[in-house]
């Protein structure tokens, strides 16, 4: 699956490359094209001019350029190969989130740090393991996506479906951020006060390797296939960052549903809503409020937001489903609503295990203990999840 992952990767890097080279030889074309003529134009007798045309005087080896020089380099997407690249890129994220939750949630993280019981971290891991679902729900509406789209340019595979550049695009940035989080784990994770410095987790070497490799591949994918599907005018990697800056004020200013009459549509702005939130308060503020909702402490809490923010993204695509009245009509957005709930199944069922199971609950989740509100208003707020999408 790797291998095809990177083939594809491969691939994309290819057709973009030829693409710039094409641009580049349309517009010298474009430039030449004066020169030409002047000079055909000189070496024909007077009586060749008086007949010869514009057509004539250029050379039949140029082949025109439509739509600014850029229609002859936009090739026809592999949709075929993309699906397979999507499903072993999910895979391979997947796989490797699940590395770092057993890794870190255990015994002996660091030495001599051990576990009240054995409930302890089987009720974390699968909390934890939660944000998978949103990782194979959005990898797989994108294949979902490639599968039903019979498109004949890039472009066009970019608007077969409203949240295909968006779900690529927030999938290169949990790509990059989770390849960060392995590669300074060891600070990350550090235990304060600990003389000698210690941590709960810190990657290096194969582990670290193999981590980053599959985080990356999967978040090149991502990129380079928002990239490639980008309208025309937007092709400038200049303008990339207007672009993005413009699309997330605009989702900002959207959350709020068009119809606050409609359950669905209100139920996506709240989980939009609390995601963002959620991804805030793990990424920018210290404990014990960065514990909610992962209820990790210091071991996964700065890694969780990662996925907090898929799920934002994702919350947001139905709600704008909802809003067009194809959430309960297209594939790709029945991949969306599932991983959701998923993740909210598995949430919820986490903390009903650690709460009713785990003999160590309470005294030996401190951080949780300190902010009892917000843990129950996490678990309201992923509640909505398992809500319907009927009306």
């Amino acid at each position: 699956m790797m291998r095809i992952l990177l083939l594809t990767v491969a691939y994309i890097v290819a057709t973009c490359n030829v693409a710039a080279a094409q641009m580049s030889l349309g517009l010298r074309q474009r430039m030449l094209t004066p020169i030409v003529v002047g000079v055909r134009r000189a070496t024909m007798n007077s009586s060749q001019q008086r007949y010869a045309t514009k057509s004539d005087l250029i050379q039949p080896s140029v082949t025109s350029v439509s739509r600014g020089g850029t229609a002859i380099c936009d090739s026809k997407p592999p949709v075929k190969l993309l699906q397979w690249a999507y499903a072993a890129a999910g895979l391979a994220t997947t796989a490797g989130w699940g590395t770092m939750a057993y890794t870190t949630i255990r015994d002996n993280q660091p030495a001599g740090a051990m576990m009240p019981c054995w409930q302890h971290p089987v009720f974390a891991r699968i909390g934890a393991m939660s944000a998978a679902s949103l990782i194979l729900g959005s990898f797989a509406s994108l294949a979902a996506t490639c599968c039903e789209s019979d498109a004949e340019s890039w472009e066009e595979l970019g608007d077969s479906s409203p949240s295909f550049r968006r779900q690529n695009l927030a999938l290169a940035t949990t790509g990059v951020a989770s390849s960060l989080w392995v590669r300074f784990a060891d600070v990350v994770t550090k235990i304060p006060g600990s003389n000698p410095v210690a941590s709960h987790q810190s990657y290096s070497g194969i582990m670290q390797s193999r981590l980053i490799g599959a985080y990356g591949s999967a978040g090149l994918l991502g990129a380079l296939v928002w990239a490639r599907c980008l309208p025309e005018d937007s092709r400038n990697p200049l303008t990339w960052p207007k672009r993005i800056g413009d699309g997330v004020s605009k989702a900002i200013v959207s959350i709020a549903p068009k119809d606050v009459n409609d359950p669905v549509q209100v139920k996506y702005a709240l989980i939009t809503t609390s995601m963002l939130i959620f991804t805030g308060m793990q990424t920018v503020c210290n404990m014990p409020v960065s514990v909610i909702p992962s209820w990790t402490s210091r071991r996964l809490s700065r890694a969780f937001p990662i996925y907090t923010f898929l799920g934002a993204v994702t919350a947001f695509d139905l709600k704008e489903a909802t809003e067009n009245g194809r959430i309960l009509v297209d594939k790709n957005y029945r991949y969306l609503s599932s991983g959701i709930k998923g993740f909210g199944a598995l949430y919820l069922g986490a903390r009903a295990g650690a709460i009713c199971f785990d003999p160590s609950f309470p005294e030996h989740f401190g951080m949780v203990n300190q902010v009892p509100g917000l843990a129950v208003a996490a678990m309201l707020m992923v509640g909505l999840t398992l809500r319907s999408d009927e009306r």
